[in-house]
């Protein structure tokens, strides 16, 4: 392979256009998601946020004296003030929900995530990092192209075309910074003992504070923990290497979601394994997405009618 073709690769990798499809079905998981993770954070707001949290906001600022990004120290510390943050968090995660404003609501969502992180650092997690720095990608690609209100008031307008492709470079980040996941998890797993002998899973079996169900397979027959050990490695290092190959992308998919899904039955980890497993929707062909879609229109369709029928018999 010639260098030119290389590099005409890596251009139509970053720079072609591509559907919305895809990058739009992300944004209303992602976006319910956000509405959850506020909902999560409500029963306990003023314990972890408001002016007499467990962890004072001088304490925080003391200890990170860079952070410049946090709403709520710059709005007087009051219960009052502190709800209308948060009701805007509600607002905007609703507004990207449906795709109303979409690359606004994605910014301000974005610096909500963010100054709840900067407020209190040491009660979130990486899943919520993740979150935050799949916002800040989202600023950059154009979410709301179909399947958003956006959509919807545009074709109000006379001479109107609906976007069929859009530009492809932020839906590209987004899929690189998944891979990224993967890939750190894969190199930082990997070197340690219990990863290499197999015994990883079975001590991750024993943290009481993280069970949720009993795993499926018991960890504590050594082959079976093995198993699970190593073949959670090769689903991440499959998840950053092979996925890139059309012809396995959807094996690998399918391994993907049953790895999350089996993380997220046996450990208490919440919506991170959910976060993963929407990321995994970007790379989804939107042609077999639109066929997907076709299909289940279709099925709706036939049973709507036999209801109907049946209705009128």
């Amino acid at each position: 392979m010639s260098l030119s073709r290389i590099l005409r690769l890596w251009d139509e990798f970053w720079f072609s256009d591509v559907s919305p499809k895809c990058l739009a079905l992300f944004r209303i998981f992602f976006g319910l998601l956000l509405l959850q993770f506020a909902l999560f954070l409500l029963p306990d707001l003023f314990t972890w946020y408001g002016p007499k949290a467990i962890v004072s906001a001088s304490s925080i600022a003391e200890a990170n004296p860079t952070v410049v990004l946090d709403l709520l120290n710059m709005a007087p510390q009051s219960n009052e003030w502190m709800l209308c943050i948060y009701g805007i968090f509600i607002l905007s995660a609703i507004c990207l929900t449906l795709g109303f404003c979409s690359r606004f609501f994605s910014v301000i969502c974005f610096m909500m995530l963010t100054t709840f992180y900067h407020h209190n650092p040491y009660l979130l997690n990486s899943g919520d990092s993740l979150m935050r720095v799949l916002c800040f990608w989202l600023i950059f690609s154009d979410s709301g192209a179909v399947w958003s209100i956006d959509d919807r008031l545009a074709r109000k307008k006379s001479n109107y075309k609906a976007k069929e492709k859009i530009a492809g470079w932020g839906v590209r980040c987004l899929q690189l910074q998944v891979v990224i996941v993967y890939f750190h998890a894969f190199v930082t797993k990997s070197p340690g003992w219990v990863w290499a002998n197999g015994s990883a899973v079975y001590f991750a079996s024993r943290l009481e504070n993280l069970m949720r169900f009993p795993f499926p397979l018991d960890p504590n027959i050594d082959w079976i923990s093995a198993m699970w050990t190593w073949g959670t490695l090769f689903v991440e290092f499959s998840l950053f290497t092979l996925i890139w190959i059309k012809e396995l992308r959807y094996y690998i998919l399918a391994l993907g979601v049953c790895l999350h899904l089996s993380i997220d039955w046996t450990m208490n980890i919440p919506q991170f394994e959910w976060l993963m497993m929407a990321t995994l929707i970007l790379f989804v062909y939107p042609n077999d997405l639109s066929q997907f879609l076709n299909w289940l229109k279709a099925k709706y369709s036939v049973l709507v009618k036999k209801d109907f029928a049946a209705g009128g018999s």
